[in-house]
């Protein structure tokens, strides 16, 4: 799939494979459909990069944007809105990561902390700081 859109940062399959999201220095995140070879959706995620991006592993009924604009956010798998931000990171939001049964995200940041937030109804958010 050729596209002129560059400055890519962050990419992640879709758990059925049909679709890719990618996000960038645009600050916007693409859900792109494998099958149709091109863009379904650009949502305009953050102010600033979008440093990296996962579909939730097991259905894709979610996906999380890391950015430099010191958040993360959960979107919809299924139309692609806004479900949550977190915020608390001091510095950009380096990398995230979803567990196998979705009931947690970790994001790490440039602030030198790991936060791992609970996807459960008892919702909250637990730190870890890194040495």
């Amino acid at each position: 799939m050729k596209t002129k859109y560059c400055g890519v940062l962050g990419v992640s399959f879709s758990p059925n494979k049909y679709h890719l999201v990618t996000g960038g220095e645009d600050n916007t995140c693409r859900v792109w459909d494998l099958r149709k070879k091109k863009s379904l959706y650009t949502i305009p995620a953050h102010s600033k990069l979008i440093s990296q991006v996962k579909f939730e592993p097991q259905e894709g009924y979610f996906l999380v944007t890391a950015s430099s604009d010191m958040t993360s956010k959960v979107w919809s798998g299924r139309d692609f809105k806004p479900v949550k931000t977190l915020s608390g990171h001091e510095a950009k939001v380096n990398s995230l990561d979803i567990s196998e049964d979705a009931q947690y995200i970790v994001t790490v940041s440039h602030d030198w902390t790991i936060k791992l937030w609970r996807g459960s109804s008892n919702g909250g958010e637990d730190r870890m700081d890194m040495d």
